[in-house]
């Protein structure tokens, strides 16, 4: 396709709508017969909202193709901008959801095609400006941003950074980067200080809880205690005494329960003694009974030994006394061996009682400790995952910085006398899309980074709800969209423009300056079938069929034009307008009008002079061809006196490329010519 030179690109858009266009909805099935059972369908709604858009509804779907084709085609000049206009009503929310969708589908049909003129990488943003608060340009940027980092996020971030100052990028990153180490430090120096507390909690409700259950009881049973440990040869503190007991026993280390049980029994002071002494008097009890077992032996030994005659034979008259004292001696080692057992198990009951009411505390404390513990941990791991990222940015700043060095420190300063640094901000950020967009093209071959691969062809932006907004209001959203969005972007308005005067005073908005392709919905709804509308909002219309997929191969733009038609053009160049802009919206409608002529009915320069008189035409030269119409059919005639010699001298060029021209192909040149105008 040739340059299509479709310039000065008209204000759009901020705000943001994140909800892609919606589909076409499904039509409601008929409704059945009545029945006992239920439908196996839905029944058709008993009131029709204007949420959806019923299959089979009024709407100019041939047209908004061709202007998919415009916004997506790769020879279109960017920014453009397409008009959707008309009257309150007339249905420019649902076209312009329509034409997103259009545009949508195409974009994936260019995806799937091997050779095509459209372009397969296209993010669209639909804003209503009833949402737009504060500054417009702003508001456009925080949209542009998420929808970009949603779709994007490469290419997002590297916009970003190309529209900050590297140097003071750089100061920021690594300020950030500082800022998220000191707070590391202090996380970490948070979970060692928990960690601790985890690892103290037995000695903290031990020693340094003065309400814990094993003070409480400690301090309950202080005699006893006492008594207890003082059996034992413990003089001290009785409570810290007995709580070092019971920390043993925590202890695993030191055996638990099983250890401090058996320490119990033989380690404790006297407790030794009293197992010596009850094993030594067993030990007595059993040589006496085998004494008194072998006493004809020893007896026998002694009487052969004049020394011990006589103590055997008083030992031989006192046998009797030697079971006596072996049952005695019995009895002391078991009496040693009970006292034994009683020290031992009355400390045992104590300590294993504080050692119980202690498990029970830590048991408690130690889910709300490891809670702590668990969450500073995720903490000091997020920060460290931050720190990370953030030294990689740091590092990646200073690259493009170019380094740190402080030359010339007033330049990286804002200036004192901006008032808007977010704006401007916001300005630079939409610039730098812009740029990347256009970059693309060049570099997509060799740049393999994220942000590259990432990057759209183009950024189409829907502004619609706009006579929600004040007049006044609705011109500032559209000269600052207009003064942010260049090259890369494509926008479509949807509005009345009634309600802007296109000329006039100082608060025109000027809509005819700002978009290249004007459409007239209503033009276009006036031939729409209704009827099939009122069938399918009952309920009655018939099935919808799928429609085929979309030919990305090739573009109904890209049909050259020939000499005549070229030639014709720069005929009619006086009558459309006086200014370089007029001129080039008046070629840019003929390519896209001429698409809808069709051979052997419609006259290509009855469609060329009516565009050109729509766009520059004189309110004399609009009524002699208002008349012109209103006539008979044959052929078309207009007053001279009326029409005026401009409009005589475009007849004449017309009538000599193209032959004269009927009264009936001039009214359909007239009616297409409507569409693409600023005038209902």
């Amino acid at each position: 396709m040739q340059k299509s030179g479709l310039r000065d690109f008209g204000a759009i858009v901020p705000s943001f709508s994140e909800n892609k266009p919606v589909a076409p909805a499904a039509p409601a099935p008929p409704a059945a017969a009545p029945s006992s059972h239920p439908p196996s369908a839905s029944p058709a709604p008993v009131f029709t909202s204007d949420a959806k858009d019923p299959a089979g509804g009024a709407g100019p779907d041939a047209e908004l193709d061709l202007l998919a084709e415009l916004a997506l085609h790769a020879g279109a000049e960017t920014p453009l901008t397409i008009g959707l206009l008309g009257r309150s009503g007339t249905g420019k929310s649902l076209a312009l959801t329509r034409l997103l969708a259009s545009i949508e589908a195409l974009s994936a049909a260019a995806r799937r095609a091997g050779e095509t003129p459209f372009l397969s990488k296209v993010v669209t943003v639909k804003i209503d400006a009833a949402d737009i608060e504060g500054s417009p340009t702003i508001a456009l940027a925080g949209a542009l941003h998420a929808r970009l980092a949603a779709v994007a996020p490469a290419f997002a971030a590297e916009a970003v950074h190309a529209a900050s100052d590297p140097r003071s990028a750089a100061r920021d990153a690594f300020e950030r980067l500082d800022a998220a180490r000191r707070k590391l430090e202090a996380e970490k120096g948070a979970l060692g200080e928990a960690e601790g507390r985890r690892a103290k909690l037995t000695e903290t409700l031990l020693y340094e809880s003065s309400g814990s259950q094993v003070d409480a009881f400690a301090r309950a049973n202080r005699t006893r205690i006492k008594t207890a440990l003082a059996a034992f040869g413990v003089t001290g503190d009785p409570v810290r005494d007995y709580k070092d007991m019971i920390r043993a026993i925590a202890d695993r280390d030191g055996g638990g329960r099983t250890g401090f049980a058996l320490r119990s029994f033989w380690s404790l002071k006297g407790q030794a003694r009293l197992i010596t002494l009850a094993i030594f008097l067993a030990l007595i009890g059993i040589g006496l009974g085998e004494a008194y077992a072998q006493q004809a032996a020893w007896l026998g030994w002694l009487r052969t030994n004049d020394q011990f005659a006589t103590a055997a034979s008083w030992l031989e008259n006192h046998l009797d006394w030697i079971p006596t004292l072996r049952t005695a001696a019995f009895l002391a080692a078991a009496l040693a061996l009970g006292v034994n057992l009683w020290r031992a198990l009355r400390l045992i009951q104590l300590t294993f009682r504080g050692e119980r009411l202690l498990q029970e505390e830590l048991f408690a404390r130690r889910r709300e400790s490891d809670g702590h513990f668990g969450h500073q941990t995720r903490r000091v791991e997020a920060l460290t995952a931050e720190v990370e990222t953030l030294t990689r940015r740091a590092a990646e700043a200073e690259r493009r910085a170019g380094g740190l060095q402080p030359d010339h420190s007033a330049a990286t300063e804002p200036p004192p006398f901006a008032l808007d640094l977010v704006k401007q901000q916001a300005q630079r950020f939409i610039a730098a899309v812009g740029a990347m967009i256009q970059k693309r093209g060049r570099l997509a071959e060799d740049d393999k980074s994220a942000a590259a691969i990432d990057a759209p062809q183009r950024i189409v932006l829907a502004l619609d709800n706009l006579d929600a907004a004040p007049t006044a209001r609705a011109c500032e959203i559209l000269a600052q969209a207009r003064a942010a969005l260049g090259p890369g972007f494509v926008a479509l308005i949807a509005a009345n423009p009634a309600r802007f005067r296109i000329a006039g005073s100082d608060a025109d908005c000027g809509l005819d300056r700002w978009i290249q392709a004007p459409f007239q919905v209503g033009e276009t709804a006036a031939r729409s079938d209704y009827g099939a509308l009122v069938r399918n909002i009952l309920g009655q219309g018939a099935a919808p069929t799928q429609e085929p997929p979309r030919d990305a191969t090739q573009s109904a733009l890209d049909v050259p034009m020939s000499e005549a038609e070229a030639e014709l053009l720069a005929e009619l160049a006086p009558l459309a307008g006086g200014s370089a802009r007029a001129v080039k919206r008046f070629v840019n409608l003929y390519r896209l009008a001429r698409t809808r002529a069709e051979e052997g009915r419609d006259h290509k320069g009855a469609l060329a002079l009516m565009l050109a008189l729509d766009a520059g035409g004189t309110q004399g030269e609009i009524a002699a061809m208002t008349d012109a119409l209103s006539g008979p059919r044959g052929e078309i005639s207009v007053d001279l006196l009326q029409g005026g010699p401009r409009l005589t001298r475009a007849l004449a060029a017309v009538q000599a490329a193209y032959g004269k021209i009927g009264v009936e192909a001039a009214r359909r040149a007239a009616a297409v010519a409507r569409i693409f105008s600023f005038h209902a």
